[in-house]
């Protein structure tokens, strides 16, 4: 896990940095996709349910540093979105291409529905307009997922290759 925590940070900043002062000024089919959320998400389902978790919270702290909401409540969005998809993932069979992006769409939708619950259980006023940009947002995750997931993929065998057996 200690390799994960250092990998998450930097690239979680990353993301964090493109999504609040690149995507927002170039929304992609008019709505900022949650790059941080996607990254936990193929995260979570390429290396378990611990470390993607450990994922969505980092993205979750970041996200809520950058935020008006109260620390903690995109964290626990995120993660309960990573945990669910996560255990989702170790029932269903092995596939690389179609399950990542169902899968990322199943984690939009807790993710949101989580994150207006636990706005209005707080007493925030939460956006409608995010329930209105919900088709919109599913397909740009669905398609921004598969990157986040190949790249993940690619850099877990650089990390950790197979052993030669002799």
């Amino acid at each position: 896990m200690g390799l994960s925590l250092y990998l998450a940070l930097p690239v979680m900043v990353i993301l964090l940095i493109i999504q609040t002062s690149v995507l927002p000024r170039f929304p992609l089919w008019g709505v900022v996709p949650q790059l941080m959320l996607l990254a936990a998400v193929a995260w979570g389902l390429l290396e378990g349910l611990e470390e993607g978790a450990l994922w969505g919270f980092v993205a979750g702290i970041l996200s809520d540093l950058f935020s008006i909401t109260p620390v903690g409540l995109s964290a626990l969005a995120f993660m309960s979105a990573v945990i669910v998809v996560a255990l989702l993932y170790r029932t269903l069979p092995i596939n690389r291409f179609v399950l990542p992006v169902i899968l990322s769409l199943v984690a939009t939708l807790i993710w949101l529905f989580v994150y207006l619950l636990l706005l209005r259980l707080m007493g925030f006023s939460s956006s409608w307009q995010q329930i209105s940009d919900l088709p919109r947002l599913l397909l740009v995750h669905g398609g921004l997922v598969l990157p986040f997931y190949w790249f993940f993929y690619g850099l877990l065998k650089a990390l950790r290759p197979r052993p030669i057996e002799v």
